[in-house]
């Protein structure tokens, strides 16, 4: 072999391996946790993202999902797991990410959606989002990414096995499970209710028995855990919104290429659109179920309507006593997200309209 056909033969072998080497620190293994079952938006939204960035990457990004408590059993557990690398994507509601940035809990204030086109808008607006997206990577010292906001669950509705509820006053004397969350404890204080907190899978027993008459819960929820056996009175009082996020260790993104990066980001916004799709068609069979079972549904006039939003004034003066300059400066969001939301909404249907 002449020295030049050697020397020829070495550079190609070398660019080969660079190559190739190239190629290997591009592929990366993506492990998304949801803590629910196959059968939520969810799962749905986890395989659209999946396909998507798998496709769009040329599977250079594998996409490994997990449902329930495979890699973690919390959204604590989650979030200590994607700062360590084992969890990369993890969704979580506001309750959830409250453990990592508390004044994210203002998206529990009641009546702080006004209906499904707003909530939408407000948890796509880029500035709100982008908000959210520089605080809670400050407040995880750059350690979790927001990707995308959704929904999960839609409504949540007041529901008990007494009484039909028409105004806050109907439910003075009754108890309502809540989560561990003051905002929802202030609200049913407020109605002049009892707050009585109790783990998901102890609420069934608990309506049946009688430990708690009632639960904030959305129709989903209710027929899902089939509630429906043993409390009769829905009032659609729509009082939160079940908003959720999808949160990428900051890390792990930060290791993609800029295109891979950018796919995953598209991905995960695709994720956001499937989940607040699903939603109201689940809600088609959870509704007829509620049906049949002989459950009853009681929509409130507007006057009967503000009365309910009335409840809101007390929890937003305790919510900014007790988070200060953050929790101002997260309701100003909030609440531009939410004029810009109905400003869009409003142009769209006066087009419509002509």
């Amino acid at each position: 072999m002449s020295m030049k056909h050697a020397k020829q033969t070495l550079a190609s072998l070398l660019l080969g391996s660079a190559l190739c080497a190239s190629s290997m620190a591009q592929a990366a293994d993506l492990n998304l946790v949801f803590l629910a079952n196959e059968e939520d938006q969810e799962y749905d939204a986890a395989l659209v993202f999946k396909n998507y960035v798998e496709s769009r990457t040329g599977g250079d990004v594998n996409v490994n999902i997990f449902a329930g408590a495979q890699l973690c059993g919390s959204a604590n557990e989650c979030f200590e797991a994607m700062q360590a690398g084992i969890v990369d994507l993890y969704t979580a509601t506001a309750g959830g990410v409250a453990s990592i940035y508390p004044p994210i809990q203002g998206l529990d204030i009641p009546y702080a959606f006004p209906d499904d086109r707003a909530a939408m808008n407000m948890l796509t607006d880029p500035q709100f989002t982008g908000f959210l997206r520089d605080e809670i990577l400050d407040a995880t010292n750059g350690g979790i990414r927001l990707m995308s906001m959704t929904q999960t669950g839609g409504w949540r509705n007041i529901v008990n096995g007494e009484r039909e509820i028409r105004t806050p006053s109907d439910a003075e004397g009754l108890r309502f499970r809540t989560i561990e969350s003051e905002i929802q404890q202030l609200m049913v204080r407020e109605m002049g209710a009892s707050p009585t907190p109790l783990p998901w899978l102890e609420v069934y027993t608990g309506l049946q028995t009688g430990v708690v008459d009632g639960t904030l819960n959305s129709i989903s929820d209710i027929t899902n855990m089939n509630f429906q056996e043993v409390i009769k009175y829905m009032t659609l009082d729509n009082h939160a919104y079940m908003a959720s996020m999808w949160l990428m260790g900051n890390q792990k993104f930060q290791s993609l290429t800029p295109e891979q990066q950018r796919i995953v980001a598209d991905g995960a916004a695709m994720m956001s659109t499937i989940q607040f799709g699903i939603q109201p068609r689940k809600e088609l069979e959870a509704y007829r179920k509620w049906e049949e079972a002989g459950g009853e549904i009681y929509t409130p006039t507007e006057e009967e309507m503000e009365a309910f939003r009335a409840l809101a004034d007390p929890i937003r003066e305790w919510y900014l006593d007790n988070y200060g300059e953050a929790g101002e400066n997260f309701l100003d969001a909030f609440e531009g997200a939410r004029e810009r939301a109905q400003e869009r909404a409003d142009a769209d249907r006066d087009s419509v309209l002509g």
